[in-house]
């Protein structure tokens, strides 16, 4: 509590923000400043007597939580009218939630920022008012629904489940862009052709335990995170971070994203992790293996609490309908990381076709495109439209391959560990070459053992 109030004090020698009486102005002196989160937090702490104006989630007390919105507030993270409303609701945990043994302790843990739920309101407005909507999801293997014995059982399904309990007269539309072993740099070249051309109204992405902390994976999720909130047609986009099994995960590059944007963010790891028991964890609620069934994916049980954590914050945003703004805010225009994947594309067998396949032929099997297996030097020719081109490749033919490469009739580079990005899941992905913007033609050539692509990824 020190440690929060000296940040205030710290803020408050430069911040202030202009506002009519609103809640959140505790000293009533018609703006909210970084004086009423101080003057919130002593109260919080029961040096000063309770004020209405100080509790600005309506929950009959006054909270640290209180505080640190009237901090928000105070610094432009959020405006005055939405203080009481888009960012701070309180989430309880739901009784369907209370099945799987989640407590009021890891939902308050889990819900890593309530944010702004403007978005949400539109989309459950929409809902209510009996207009079809499409619920969409995008990540790796958990997302795909590994580890799950039924379809049904999905984290993804359960939360599908609930919009549909919840508009039992609307149609909705579900759409899983889940693709296992794969991490954001292949989400934001896929996201177009998997999820994005059925305009989904509701998208959560899940990336957690698929991308590391590398910069170019944090570049990729960013823009993959702007992408869907500047689509056109606006939709709530919700973060989800799950855990490995040493509590690891990407979250400390990905939440700073949804901060930015002040998206509403959900941590399976954060409500989970300190409830598993020994020898993975310090807690005494669960042992790993009756949550998940490997090193990360869950068993039923664990999507099932998984997907009941999401809901228990949809459930919050749907009983105050009634009070919460579906305003909109314009998407920031500055941007908190490089954003080189606005237009992005997978080329694979089912979209293009090879000016010349060489060497290679077809191939299809688990979704790969094409496959060189003789070390044939003659090249696969594909043109292609834009200023960066990756490759992808079956990750086990990585170590014993050798290949080259040539763009627009230039020198041949190899493809070897010195234009590697990872080696990781399914695949390896290779950064090959960056020109201007245009059309310009690769040619792949398999110089010894077997290569097998699953596509080109070009960005610009």
């Amino acid at each position: 509590m020190k440690k929060l109030i000296s940040i205030i004090l710290a803020l408050a020698m430069f911040t202030t923000m202009a506002a009519a009486a609103v809640s959140g102005d505790v000293d009533g002196d018609g703006s909210v400043t970084v004086s009423d989160a101080l003057k919130a937090m002593r109260i919080a702490a029961q040096l000063e007597p309770y004020a209405a104006s100080a509790d600005v989630d309506g929950d009959g007390s006054v909270t640290a939580a209180d505080a640190l919105q009237i901090l928000r507030c105070a610094v432009g993270f959020i405006t005055p009218a939405g203080i009481s409303g888009n960012t701070q609701i309180s989430v309880k945990v739901t009784e369907a939630a209370r099945i799987y043994g989640v407590t009021q302790a890891m939902v308050d843990r889990g819900m890593t920022n309530v944010g702004d739920t403007a978005r949400l309101v539109r989309v459950m407005r929409k809902a209510a008012a009996g207009e079809e909507i499409t619920v969409g999801f995008i990540g790796g293997s958990i997302t795909v629904g590994g580890m799950a014995t039924t379809e049904y059982t999905r984290y993804t399904r359960v939360v599908e489940a609930w919009w549909k309990r919840t508009f039992p007269n609307t149609r909705i539309n579900y759409v899983n862009a889940g693709y296992s072993g794969t991490p954001s740099f292949f989400g934001v070249h896929r996201m177009q052709e998997d999820l994005m051309q059925y305009e989904p109204d509701f998208v959560m992405i899940e990336f957690g335990v698929n991308d590391n902390l590398q910069d170019w994976q944090k570049e990729a999720y960013a823009s993959l995170v702007r992408r869907v909130l500047t689509a056109e047609w606006q939709p709530a986009v919700m973060l989800f971070f799950m855990t490995n099994n040493d509590g690891s995960n990407a979250q400390p590059d990905q939440q700073p994203i949804g901060e930015y944007y002040d998206l509403p963010m959900v941590s399976e790891r954060d409500a989970i992790w300190p409830e598993v028991k020994p020898p993975y964890g310090t807690g005494s609620t669960y042992t790993w293996e009756e949550i998940v069934a490997d090193y990360v994916h869950p068993t039923d049980k664990g999507h099932a609490i998984c997907g009941e954590l999401i809901n228990c914050l949809l459930q919050a945003v749907y009983n105050n309908l009634d009070k919460l703004s579906s305003e909109v805010k314009p998407v920031r225009e500055d941007v908190p990381l490089p954003y080189i994947y606005e237009h992005t594309a997978w080329l694979n067998h089912r979209n293009t076709t090879p000016v010349r396949l060489g060497g290679f032929a077809k191939y299809t099997g688990d979704n790969f495109s094409w496959r060189a297996t003789s070390g044939d030097s003659d090249p696969l020719v594909i043109r292609y439209y834009g200023k960066r081109v990756s490759l992808a490749i079956k990750q086990q033919e990585a170590a014993t391959m050798k290949a080259s490469f040539t763009v627009d009739g230039g020198p041949a580079v190899m493809i070897d560990n010195d234009n590697l990005l990872i080696a990781a899941g399914q695949y390896a992905y290779y950064k090959l070459d960056e020109r201007e913007e245009g059309w310009h033609t690769i040619e792949i050539s398999s110089l010894s053992g077997t290569l097998t692509i699953l596509g080109l990824f070009t960005s610009w």
